[in-house]
């Protein structure tokens, strides 16, 4: 498999450039996202001013950066394209796009809307020659592989793409890993990695959810069966970037940064057992 190993530094913000590309090889990922981000080293306001020294500084310190967290809702989208025609210009493939929202109960009327709306995009993609790749994630429209084919398909997969979550997934239960990757194919172009684990307080065993709570932890702590999801990847022949994004721990960087080296040798062993398998 061709996989680019980055980061979404959500809880990063606070190092420099210079420090970011530091923290990415220390942990022993390829690069980086690009976050466009109030808050962050881009920000939307200033994103044509921002954005290219950004780069070239990642650039000197050896990090090639491809795909952007940009969370552009489809509004802003449809009614300004430039940012994508600027992404394109420097070097930036794709992007994640914002969430459809699920709309109260007018869940058949959303995705038809949604639908509408992905195709739209889909040709202001292509103008700007750019991706648009939209994260499957719980609370939204679009929550597992089932709803994002059907938002994808016959659109084409140069500009169009979706992206896997599992730890995500598993807030609203999961689909088989090997049915979601044959079913998105050459829609399936990247891997949001983070996962998560449930605990349960036994003094609130009378209440509703009968105690039990769901946390963010590192892969090798969480529920997902990683080699499950890699296997399927493997037979889909994936191509494209896993996202690794570390939420524990958001008040402690060190600790974060531990953990996130940790799980980062898991997946990489992982993927390089089933990988094996398949050579032999």
């Amino acid at each position: 498999m061709n996989i680019r190993w980055s980061i979404f530094p959500k809880f990063y913000r606070h190092l420099s450039p210079e420090q970011l590309a530091a923290l990415v090889r220390e942990v022993g990922l390829d690069t980086t996202n690009l976050v466009i981000r109030d808050g962050y080293w881009v920000t939307r306001a200033k994103l044509m001013a921002e954005l290219p020294g950004f780069l070239e500084t990642l650039r000197g310190e050896g990090l090639r950066v491809q795909f952007a967290t940009a969370g552009f809702e489809p509004d802003e989208i449809e009614s300004d394209p430039a940012p994508l025609r600027f992404l394109a210009e420097h070097g930036i493939t794709e992007f994640r796009m914002g969430y459809f929202r699920a709309g109260g109960r007018e869940v058949r009327a959303a995705l038809d809307a949604a639908r509408r709306r992905m195709e739209t995009i889909a040709t202001l993609c292509e103008r700007a020659n750019i991706r648009c790749v939209y994260q499957v994630h719980h609370g939204t429209l679009i929550p597992n592989a089932s709803a994002a084919y059907p938002l994808v398909k016959d659109l084409d997969p140069r500009f169009v793409g979706v992206e896997l979550d599992p730890g995500n997934q598993t807030f609203e239960g999961w689909e088989n890993w090997d049915r979601s990757a044959h079913l998105l194919g050459k829609y399936l172009v990247a891997l949001g990695v983070k996962d998560s684990t449930l605990s349960r307080d036994p003094a609130k065993a009378a209440q509703p959810n009968k105690g039990w709570t769901r946390r963010w932890c590192p892969l090798d702590e969480g529920v997902v069966n990683w080699y499950d999801v890699v296997r399927a990847l493997r037979a889909a022949d994936f191509g494209g970037t896993f996202v690794f994004m570390p939420f524990y721990d958001e008040n402690d960087p060190a600790a974060m940064t531990t953990k996130l080296k940790r799980e980062v040798a898991y997946l990489r062993r992982v993927v390089a057992e089933v990988e094996a398998t398949k050579a032999s």
